[in-house]
């Protein structure tokens, strides 16, 4: 069954009716259902469902795609396991590799829920516990919230733990394989985590990835530890209590992310619900990905003060790289001499104050580094400017660039076009990107949704033509119905903003190394459409205009068909507004109507215009 083909098999085995109505109430609407959307918080229903098209969209927050992309925007995960958990529900056999890999992934899940569990024992029931109940009982930490994280103690032995997993029926190879053991120099394994208050690390459902251990004091051993990397913890894109704040982050519209695993027991233990852990690591671009899942706005409350720590503040900026990524940072100000923890112990509104007051990262940096210089001195003016252009290279958004040189102008009292010209010359220093992940582990098939035509031809247009890309409004969402083509769309905008393709190198070595770092699903359908377009035939190319006016009617179109269904959608709730007789409803869709009307009016316009000009 090709690729494709397993993605319609899923779809036929799972009506998408059945599956976005495990999660919503839904009410049959004419052809259509309807309900509460649960990605933002309404009284009156906007959610519809189209059997017909096998999709649902929020006509109040404008989400919507197929019953892939609900599952990856209600429980925060990617295709491949959103791919995996239908396949399973539907029973649909995935390549043997794959089904392999999924029993094995399985496999170690279930030993870290048997440690899990294990451990927990240990902390509430056994005398070597003693010692750390004390410990969490000195950081006022109640036994509800222990309860809540399933906080648990691993015994100062050397394999107390891989003896009863043993006896369990896991290997030594899982329990290394899951992070739980190490291989020992007399051969065998030993315990990973000795002497340790154990917290159990999730992922975005609930599902166990990792573990993070704090030693106890009087034991020797660095503070913390956590899992290596295994097949299931990736650190760079792991967030702790990520499951058990995600609700809360949505109705807050903000991340707070903190350092250590106690920090937010006692925020979420004071009702601040909507805080996670970074695992004690700087800031990473896979963290904020995901808590963007949630809400546009994340806030670092880090005990290390960013600014004042020049290294910390030059990772966290290029890791977070010249993109979007960067404006969605604030920084909170905690106290000198506290930490999160102890603030939200003693003060609650004073943490309450911090949060909402919090400066976006960028702001706070220039703002730090006009505190910590003479500035009024030349050389004090100068080293400011250096270290702000230096922070301005980062931010993607030119608008907010103009914004921050303005600042800057008025701080050392130098011309703005000065300092412009001056942002135009220096230098920016990429990040190293990490190793590309495989296209599986053992080369297996990687699954994938198909895509309309529309979607593949402006695809395969951004693929052959990387600076058509580049020309693309960095702040717009693109008007791909699926999850995984908007994925692709924005790798590929990434990388032509990032110059790639530029010709400075071999183009297609170029290209096959950008689809080569792409996760998974997504490098898959760049494969496909490459293969489709037989980039190397001798079939004559496209020049530069004529691509530029192919993509831009390409989509023109696909954002004609999204206006269109988001009407379709409106009308079915403005009948039913109308048969209950509800005016203030009523007034409120025919806005929402009339508004994406003249949106489509204007791109049917600009459609059939003969313009030439980037897309």
């Amino acid at each position: 069954m090709t690729s494709s083909g397993i993605v319609a098999d899923i779809k036929s085995r799972l009506p998408i009716v059945d599956v976005v109505g495990e999660t919503v109430a839904l009410k049959r609407a004419g052809s259509a259902y309807k309900g509460l959307c649960p990605f933002h918080a309404e009284k009156t229903p906007s959610f519809i469902v189209t059997p017909d098209r096998e999709s649902w969209h929020c006509f109040g927050c404008g989400k919507g795609g197929d019953a892939f992309t609900f599952v990856m925007e209600r429980d925060g995960i990617e295709f491949r396991e959103a791919l995996t958990r239908l396949a399973e529900k539907a029973g649909v056999e995935l390549s043997a590799q794959s089904a392999r890999e999924d029993r094995r992934r399985r496999r170690l899940r279930e030993a870290l829920e048997a440690a899990i569990t294990w451990y927990r024992e240990v902390l509430l029931r056994t005398p070597q516990g003693e010692r750390a109940r004390a410990y969490l009982s000195e950081r006022g930490l109640s036994e509800e919230t222990l309860d809540r994280f399933s906080i648990g103690y691993a015994p100062n032995v050397w394999d107390a733990l891989s003896k009863r997993l043993s006896g369990r029926g896991f290997s030594g190879e899982e329990l290394v394989s899951a992070g739980l053991a190490g291989q020992s120099n007399r051969g065998g394994v030993i315990d990973k985590f000795r002497g340790r208050v154990i917290f159990p690390i999730r992922d975005q459902s609930g599902k166990a990835v990792g573990l993070g251990g704090r030693i106890l004091p009087g034991l020797d051993g660095p503070k913390y530890l956590n899992s290596p990397a295994t097949p299931l913890f990736d650190k760079s894109r792991t967030l702790f209590a990520i499951d058990l704040a995600k609700a809360s982050i949505r109705k807050s519209k903000l991340t707070v992310i903190v350092e250590g695993y106690t920090d937010v027991m006692a925020a979420h233990q004071a009702g601040f619900t909507n805080v996670v852990a970074s695992l004690g690591t700087a800031l990473t671009r896979g963290q904020v990905e995901l808590a963007t899942r949630y809400t546009d706005a994340v806030a670092l409350a880090y005990d290390v003060d960013l600014a004042g720590e020049a290294a910390t503040q030059r990772g966290l900026l290029e890791e977070l790289g010249p993109d979007t990524a960067v404006s969605k940072v604030r920084v909170i100000r905690i106290p000198a001499g506290k930490d999160p923890d102890e603030l939200i112990r003693t003060d609650p509104e004073g943490w309450e104050r911090a949060v909402a007051n919090a400066k976006p990262v960028i702001e706070y940096f220039i703002d730090r580094a006009a505190a910590e210089t003479d500035l009024n001195s030349i050389a004090g003016r100068r080293e400011v400017t250096g270290r702000v252009l230096a922070i301005l290279k980062r931010v993607g958004d030119r608008v907010e660039q103009a914004l921050y040189l303005q600042h800057l102008a008025r701080l050392v009292n130098v011309e703005e076009r000065t300092l412009a010209e001056a942002l135009e010359r220096a230098p920016l220093v990429r990040r190293v990107p990490r190793p590309a992940r495989e296209a599986s582990a053992n080369g297996a098939d990687i699954a994938v949704p198909s895509l309309g035509r529309l979607e593949s031809e402006a695809l395969e247009l951004m693929l052959r033509y990387p600076g058509l890309a580049a020309e693309l409004p960095p702040d717009e969402q693109l008007p791909f119905a699926g999850a995984v083509a908007r994925q692709l769309a924005g790798a590929l905008r990434e990388r032509a903003t990032a110059g790639a393709g530029n010709g400075k190198t071999d183009p297609a070595a170029d290209l096959e190394a950008f689809v080569s770092g792409l996760d998974p699903a997504t490098g898959s359908v760049a494969r496909e459409l490459l293969q489709a377009a037989a980039l190397d035939s001798a079939e004559p190319s496209l020049g530069p205009s004529e691509a530029r006016e192919v993509l831009r009617t390409c989509l023109l179109r696909l954002r004609v068909e999204r206006l269109d269904e988001a009407l379709r959608d409106g009308r079915i709730l403005l009948e039913e507004a109308q048969r209950d007789g509800d005016r203030g409803r009523l007034e409120e869709i025919e806005q929402r109507i009339d508004s994406l009307g003249r949106k489509k009016a204007e791109a049917t316009r600009e459609m059939h215009s003969p313009a030439m000009a980037p897309v």
